[in-house]
């Protein structure tokens, strides 16, 4: 079609022609654009030939209805229009440029003529396009009163349940995504406050070994400078003849040599000065409940770390024994070696020394009551945690 449209077209306007007229050397215009060439062409002469727009040869012509009408080429142009003004027929979408021109009464559905030669329509019926028409007129109605009777009512009820029941359940997931999300924000805080505060305790760990550490350091390294310089002047004293100098170095001599003797070296069981941590296991932590987090001790709550040698700390209680036992020997030395009057003052000072003493006999109390009641609280955590 598309190369038909290109010979039926007019090479002055480009379009289809329009009362096709032929000059004399057989090209063909419309007869419009041949009045317009005539008109922009006129000249003193009259009627001047025409000249043709594509090979030059002059027509003699009395004007444009005076040329010879092309009725060849005019009823070419006519049922090429007709043609033109039928719908086109859509094409196969298997077979491509294939019109769908066929009926398959069997699949109820237009296919093309390649399409009726395969295995997929093998057997079937077809018919022409009018035929179906008139067919499948008759079954519209038919299936126009089923779309109309279909239940859409009951359809559209089941799509608002569906469609408000879907909303409910993504709420319900968003707010449980919330609280989880809030749930392990909170614990991240825990675990990074814990984090904190454990790396803290650590850091004062570190500086009181340190403290601990350093004196006994620098006094070794100071008596160790000491000694290199005493053995750089003994060097020295070989190159020396002048009595003044000798004396003079000697005198130095001898103080580098009492700081290194007055610099005592610490014994095996001194030299562990320092606070130490002991059975502090990470690995522990592993059979932790989540919410027990904040009950994570740190080195210096739970003990697990101790100052200088090792050795297990004396309950408050028994340092008392020894205390009231002095005390009352005090009492009966005073007695028998002073005066009345100097008796008296020396009871007032032990009221006062044991006043003193109750209180820290109260203080003892309430912390051994404290301990009671947090190892208790550990035994029920500890048999909650074996539930």
């Amino acid at each position: 079609m598309e190369q038909l449209q290109e010979e039926l077209t007019c090479p002055v306007c480009c379009g289809v022609f329009e009362d096709p007229r032929m000059l004399l050397c057989s090209h063909s215009f419309c007869k419009k654009c041949l009045e317009d060439l005539l008109e922009a062409n006129r000249g003193p002469a009259f009627r001047t030939p025409l000249k043709c727009p594509t090979c030059r040869k002059e027509t003699p012509h009395n004007g444009s209805n005076s040329l010879q009408i092309n009725y060849s080429l005019r009823g070419i142009v006519d049922k090429f229009s007709k043609i033109k003004a039928m719908p086109r027929t859509s094409d196969c979408k298997q077979h491509c440029g294939q019109p769908l021109n066929m009926f398959c009464s069997t699949d109820l559905r237009l296919i093309c003529g390649i399409c009726a030669t395969t295995d997929e329509h093998k057997g079937h019926d077809f018919s022409s396009l009018e035929d179906a028409y008139e067919q499948e007129k008759g079954a519209f109605a038919e299936l126009r009163q089923e779309a109309e009777n279909w239940h859409s009512a009951d359809t559209r009820s089941c799509l608002e349940t569906l469609q408000g029941s879907k909303k409910k359940t993504l709420q319900s997931v968003s707010r449980d995504a919330g609280m989880v999300a809030e749930y392990f924000d909170k614990l991240t805080g825990s675990l990074e406050c814990k984090k904190s505060e454990i790396l803290s305790d650590f850091e004062t760990l570190k500086l009181v070994v340190m403290q601990a550490y350093d004196p006994e350091i620098s006094k070794l390294t100071a008596a160790l400078e000491e000694h290199s310089r005493a053995l750089e002047l003994v060097k020295s004293f070989r190159r020396i003849t002048d009595p003044v100098s000798f004396l003079q170095q000697m005198q130095e001599f001898r103080q580098k040599l009492k700081v290194v003797k007055e610099t005592p070296l610490p014994s095996g069981k001194d030299m562990d000065v320092g606070p130490h941590v002991r059975n502090f296991d990470v690995k522990k932590w592993d059979s932790l409940r989540l919410g027990e987090i904040d009950k994570i001790s740190v080195p210096h709550e739970c003990g697990s770390y101790q100052t200088g040698g090792a050795g297990k700390t004396l309950p408050k209680w028994l340092v008392l024994i020894p205390i009231l036992f002095l005390s009352t020997l005090i009492i009966l030395f005073l007695s028998m070696q002073y005066s009345a009057s100097d008796l008296s003052s020396n009871i007032q000072a032990l009221i006062n020394y044991y006043s003193q003493t109750v209180l820290y006999i109260h203080e003892i109390c309430k912390d051994m009551i404290d301990e009671g009641l947090e190892r208790m609280l550990q035994v029920r955590d500890a048999g909650l945690q074996q539930i």
